[in-house]
């Protein structure tokens, strides 16, 4: 960009603080504060985490992920999940994915059973929901850290949504020894208590547009927020899926209702019809 491009680009940069502490920005570059803001959070955890604290968390949902410095950032948290549009399969596409595919496969995804949401969900097999029966455990679940969603090619009958969302939700595990009765239960779940959103994508393109960025913290768009990345990971695929469609991998599980009712009769537990 030349002299006189830069400095008309210049005029739009601001940062402001809000009533709660919390920053937002305008202009170039607000990527970064995405980032230190994500940033400062880990840095507050490390000092003071919460109680039975297992980890600060990041979940998002964006257009599109490739920002280096942003990547290693969600590298630091304990459990992290993003969802992405689907991507095409050209040449370019595809050296893009591979960027990424370490990223995907990294050891910090999120439980699925720290949401009530996600608890009856496993991954599917042969296009099938898994079919449960007596004696079978719930599966542990763990999402993946980077996912993605919607159709690779638009249909052309009908507009279908895909997913344009530019936003990232802090907060923390936690882990209780007590169910809500008071029975011995190992228990986990999750504190939201930062929203980041805006017009950036969590590219590193973006840093050179002119856009805008917030972090929020009403406990009403946290757990708006919160739903809305949940059902996000519910109807996710793997970074680069077979499939054009949509199809995503988890699906609620099967049970084997001819199975439990046999295992019903054979120990005399009630009736098996009822």
């Amino acid at each position: 960009m030349n002299k006189d491009g830069l400095e008309f680009a210049a005029t739009f940069d601001q940062e402001f603080v809000q009533q709660n502490g919390h920053r937002g920005h305008f202009g170039r570059n607000v990527l970064k504060g995405l980032v230190d803001g994500m940033d400062g959070f880990l840095e507050e955890k490390r000092r003071t985490p919460g109680f039975r604290s297992m980890g600060p968390v990041a979940l998002g949902g964006f257009l599109w992920l490739d920002d280096p410095e942003l990547a290693a950032c969600l590298a630091r948290f304990a459990h992290i999940c993003v969802v992405v549009s689907k991507q095409g399969r050209s040449k370019r596409d595809l050296d893009k994915l591979g960027k990424l595919q370490p990223f995907a496969d990294g050891d910090n995804g999120m439980l699925a059973r720290v949401f009530a949401e996600l608890t009856d969900l496993d991954w599917r097999e042969e296009g099938r929901a898994k079919v449960l029966g007596p004696g079978v455990p719930m599966p542990e679940v763990v999402i993946p850290p980077l996912r993605t969603i919607g159709f690779r090619r638009q249909p052309k009958k009908d507009m279908v949504p895909f997913l344009h969302t530019k936003m990232m939700l802090l907060g923390e595990l936690w882990w209780h020894d007590e169910d809500a009765l008071g029975g011995v239960a190992d228990v986990i779940g999750f504190r939201p208590e930062r929203l980041w959103v805006g017009s950036a994508n969590a590219t590193a393109r973006s840093r050179h547009n002119l856009e805008f960025g917030m972090w929020l913290d009403d406990s009403q768009v946290l757990q708006a927020a919160q739903t809305f990345l949940v059902q996000l990971m519910a109807h996710s695929e793997a970074l680069d899926p077979d499939s054009d469609l949509f199809q995503p991998e988890l699906l609620p599980v099967d049970f084997d209702d001819e199975a439990f009712a046999e295992y019903v009769a054979e120990y005399g537990w009630g009736d098996p019809d009822a």
